[in-house]
This record gives C-alpha cells, structure tokens and sequence, in this order.
C-alpha cells in the first residue's frame, strides 16, 4: 500500500469515492499523507460510512488517530457528547444542531456552531481559535471570548456587550442590533459592524485595518477613520464630510447620496461611490 504515498491527489480521488468500506478507507489513509481531506471526500460525497453511526467513527478512528482531524456533523442530531475523539479534533463543525451544552468543545481548534439556537453558554469556550456563534439567537454573554482569534456573532441579537472583545483579531458583528458602544474595539484588525443600526460614534476605530459599516445609519461623523486601510460604508446614509478619508486604501461609498465633495478622495487607491 505504501505506492499510494506516490500518487497524485487527483488519482487520490478517483481511488476514495470507489472504496467500498470503512477498512478499505482507514487502510488508504494510513498510507497517505493526505488523510484529512480523503475522508471528507470519501465521507460526504460516497457515503462510504454512516456518519450517525458513533461505533463506526470512533472505530476507524483506533485505526489511525489522525484520520479525523475534522468532523463535520452539520444538522445532524447525533449526540456528540460521549464521543471518545472529540477533544482530539482539529476542526468540528455542528452547524444547525440541538447542542445546548458546549462545555466539553473547549479544546477544538475551529469550531462551527452555527445555527445552534439551543446554546445560552459559551464561558468555556474562550480557547477556540476560531469560533463561528452566528444565528445563535440565544446567546448573550460574551464576556469570556476575549482571546478566540477568529469571532463570528453575527445576527446575535442578545448581545449587548462587547467590550470584552478588544483583542479578537478577526470579529463579526453584523446584524448585531443591540450593540451600540464599539469604542472597546480598537485592536480589532478586522471588524463587520454592518446594519449594527445602534452604533454612531466610531471616532475609536481609527486603528482598525479593515472596517465594514455597510448600512450602520446612525453614522455622521467618519473623520477618526483615516488610517483604516479598508472602509466600507456603503448605505451610511447620513454621511457627509469624507474630506479626512484620503490616506484609506479602499472605501466605498455606495450608496452615500449625500456627499457631493469628492476632491479630498483623489489618492485614494480603490474608490467606489
């Protein structure tokens, strides 16, 4: 079997989606290096074994540990708390499960709980590099996420404090409604503030790389953003001064009917209006 180490991915492929087991596939990936992706092919697409079917994961898990780096369980029920792999997992997506306790997920690397309307407590989920929260529409505190690399809570409408969240690296926001005081956010790198129709002072976000305001109304003064390398604010209405904005490397302004004095904006790299 080791002549599989020599093969291309293409063939790689051809070869996964006609293995007729679970044994045929843990003894491929055993000889490969490209484990991960080969199981997912062969996983979703060939239904080569019943994801639903714990024993049957955590089988061929005994055989090589390494050929579960990531699970993806998306809208599928399973009860995933008593699975023996699961702090050894890479990457685990449960988008769209009945999940409510999350408590024993702390130690995966990305995890996708997207969906997850069941979840009121994430406190323990602060050691996830990237953590996706979008559409858990029953969350609220967040106080504990302050050290996740990657934060997506867009359309969590429970939020209201965000001001643990200052280091957060890459952090979204969007369709967050009750979030009005953002002035916590400055080390954010880059930041989705977009129809967060609360927020109108963001004079403290002037450090931010990469900034999207898309449709955050209450928006008039937008001096401070000088240094942003990349503004969107396309549909801030109430926008009209845009004189401080020449150093931005790309901004839109979409949709901003009511600024007509452009001149400042010449040297700007990639202008949209």
């Amino acid at each position: 079997m080791e002549i599989f180490t020599l093969l291309p991915d293409e063939l790689i492929y051809m070869i996964s989606e006609k293995l007729p087991s679970i044994r045929d596939l843990v003894a491929l990936s055993s000889c490969s290096k490209r484990l991960n992706f080969i199981c997912r092919k062969a996983n979703y697409k060939n239904n080569v074994y019943d994801i639903k079917n714990k024993e049957n994961i955590e089988k061929a898990f005994l055989f090589n540990e390494n050929i579960f780096l990531e699970l993806d369980l998306g809208w599928d029920n399973v009860d995933v708390k008593n699975f023996s792999i699961i702090e050894k997992l890479h990457t685990l997506s449960l988008k769209g499960h009945e999940i409510s306790n999350v408590s024993f997920l702390e130690k995966i690397n990305n995890l996708n709980l997207r969906y997850c309307n069941k979840i009121t407590d994430v406190s323990m989920l602060g050691k996830v590099r990237t953590l996706n929260l979008s559409c858990c529409f029953s969350i609220s505190d967040v106080s504990m996420l302050g050290n996740v690399h990657t934060l997506d809570l867009s359309y969590c409408d429970l939020i209201t404090d965000v001001s643990m969240l200052g280091n957060v690296h890459t952090l979204n926001l969007s369709a967050c409604k009750n979030i009005s005081d953002v002035s916590a956010l400055v080390n954010v790198h880059t930041l989705n503030l977009s129809c967060c129709y609360k927020v109108s002072d963001v004079s403290m976000l002037g450090n931010v790389h990469t900034l999207d305001l898309t449709y955050v109304l209450g928006i008039t003064n937008v001096s401070m953003l000088g240094n942003v390398h990349t503004l969107n604010l396309s549909n801030c209405e109430n926008i009209i001064d845009v004189s401080m904005l020449g150093n931005v490397h790309t901004l839109n302004l979409s949709g901003c009917y009511k600024i007509i004095d452009f001149l400042m904006l010449l040297n700007v790299h990639d202008l949209r209006v």
